[in-house]
Order: structure tokens, then C-alpha cells, then sequence
């Protein structure tokens, strides 16, 4: 890599299951003449453009989980991680390859390995791309993204209405008062029930962040426990390896071995691929005038 750029990470599993709902909360599913789902892809493809037109990147790439829970690395650490998550609706299932047709007809990759997470897809990409000098932006829902945070990385949090929350290491000061370093720390504390990472009982986010905050970081928290209360020395105590493995769950890897092709990732397509693909899926002039 040798010329630099901007790249735009997407989080695929995020922009899919946020256009699915999106569009499926008062009842409707867009289909196809032949009764093909595509409210989940039209809705993708749409913010995909949505965030392209916004950040304006040179490259472009989407990562994907692409593991049951069951085979995640994580799991192993953990076997109850992510344990509460329900089956996709029946609507969105044939959706998921759908939706990598139409951005490999815009050239765009689509990147995952397996027993990881798009999370860990973004955190390696991200890694890489800055040490090589690039400018990265992260448009994703999760806010455990936000320890990727640098001065080469900024995450654009999606919110509803076609919103979004972007940080960058000052706003994230400013917004949440920690550092992009003190993120995982606050989640082991705090756990998420969303991925059923424990984190300590009875500590929220609030708690959480002024732990971190006035000790740094976990380590300094545990090394100087005396300064806590005899209540809450006794709870972290009692669960200081609950907490460090939810520290280890919550921290996304930055090594995954996934191939990756700077050059692949120019945003740049045929739009006669594109409108074809369109066609074919019956998205109408609306998307279609936005790649003309």
C-alpha cells in the first residue's frame, strides 16, 4: 500500500439487520415480482450510498461474520456469549448472500474469516490501513467499535432516522469522558447483556465509567482497591475473573488472518453491473438515479 486514501469500513451485519428492521417494523417486506425478499439489501444499498456520498472514500470494503456462534472464537472463551441471540426471521435469511451480490456489483469486497466477527474484521483492516498511513472511518452500530478510535480512525455510530454519532478521539472525550483505551475496560465492568458478557453485578455504565476514569485503567483499579469502598472492593473482588474474561470478550482482535487487497477496494464500479443488478432485483428509478 502505497499510495494513501480514505477508507470507509462498513459493518455488514449492522447496515443489514438496521435496513431489515428499518423497513419491516410497520409490517411490510419489499419483494420482488417473483417473491424475493429485498427490503433488508434496498436498504443496505441505500445507506451504503448514503455513508459513500457523506465520507466520500477512495476505498471501500464490508465486513462480515461469517461463523455460527457456536464455532466463534469466543465461544470457546465463553461458552454462554451471545447465547441469547434468536434466529434471523425467515424474511431476512436469503437475504444475507443477496446482499453480496449487489456489492460485488459495485466491486465492493465483501471480507470475513471464520470464528470471528465483523467486528474483528474492522478492528485488523483499521490496524493495518492507519499503520500504512491511511485515513479510516467506521460506519457501524456498535459501540464496541469505538476502541478502534485514533487519530487516523474515526466510527460513525448508526442511529435511527438515518443519524449517526461520529467520534473521533475528541468527541469521544467529550460525548462519553473516557479514551478510546478505557472502552473495554468500562464494558468489563459494566458487562452487556446484548452479548451476554457478565461484566461485575450490580456495576452499570455509569459506576462503570468512574472507575475507569479515576483509576485509568483495569489493572490500576485492582491494584488499588483499598480506595474503593468495602462494598464495592468486596464485589469487584468477588468477581475480578468474571471481569477480566469479560475484558478479553469485549476486546476486539486486530489480527485476524483475513486477505485483504488495497487496490481491490478502489470505490470505483461499472454502473452498467450495478443498474443490471438492480434491474434484476426491481429496486426502481430512485436508487437507480443515484448511480447514474
Amino acid at each position: 500500500m502505497t499510495q494513501s486514501g480514505k477508507v470507509l469500513l462498513i459493518d455488514g451485519m449492522s447496515f443489514l439487520f438496521r435496513a431489515f428492521y428499518g423497513s419491516a417494523w410497520a409490517g411490510g417486506y419489499r419483494q420482488t415480482s417473483t417473491g424475493v425478499y429485498t427490503n433488508a439489501v434496498y436498504g443496505f444499498t441505500k445507506m451504503m450510498l448514503d455513508y459513500a456520498e457523506l465520507v466520500r472514500p477512495s476505498h471501500l470494503v464490508v465486513g462480515w461474520d461469517v461463523a455460527s456462534r457456536e464455532s466463534l472464537v469466543r465461544s470457546q472463551w465463553f461458552d454462554g456469549y451471545k447465547s441469547n441471540r434468536q434466529a434471523p426471521p425467515d424474511e431476512l435469511i436469503p437475504q444475507f448472500d443477496l446482499v453480496k451480490e449487489v456489492t460485488q456489483a459495485f466491486s465492493v469486497p465483501n471480507l470475513g474469516c471464520p470464528g470471528f466477527e465483523g467486528d474483528d474484521i474492522l478492528g485488523t483492516l483499521s490496524t493495518r490501513l492507519a499503520l500504512d498511513g491511511h485515513q479510516v472511518v467506521i460506519a457501524t452500530g456498535d459501540y464496541d467499535s469505538l476502541q478502534l478510535v485514533s487519530d487516523q480512525v474515526s466510527v460513525k455510530i448508526l442511529k435511527n432516522g438515518g443519524k449517526h454519532e461520529h467520534y473521533d478521539p475528541a468527541s469521544l472525550l467529550a460525548l462519553r469522558g473516557i479514551c478510546a483505551e478505557q472502552v473495554v475496560d468500562v464494558k468489563a465492568l459494566m458487562g452487556d447483556a446484548s452479548d451476554c458478557i457478565p461484566g461485575c453485578p450490580g456495576i452499570g455504565e455509569k459506576t462503570a465509567t468512574k472507575l475507569i476514569t479515576e483509576h485509568g485503567n483495569l489493572d490500576s483499579l485492582y491494584t488499588n482497591l483499598d480506595s474503593c469502598t468495602p462494598k464495592m472492593r468486596s464485589k469487584l473482588e468477588e468477581h475480578r475473573d468474571q471481569v477480566y474474561l469479560s475484558q478479553k470478550l469485549a476486546t476486539i482482535i486486530r489480527d485476524v488472518p483475513v486477505e485483504f487487497s488495497f487496490e481491490d477496494a478502489t470505490w470505483e464500479y461499472d454502473r452498467t453491473v450495478v443498474h443490471s443488478k438492480f434491474d434484476e432485483l426491481e429496486f426502481g428509478r430512485s436508487l437507480a438515479s443515484r448511480v447514474s
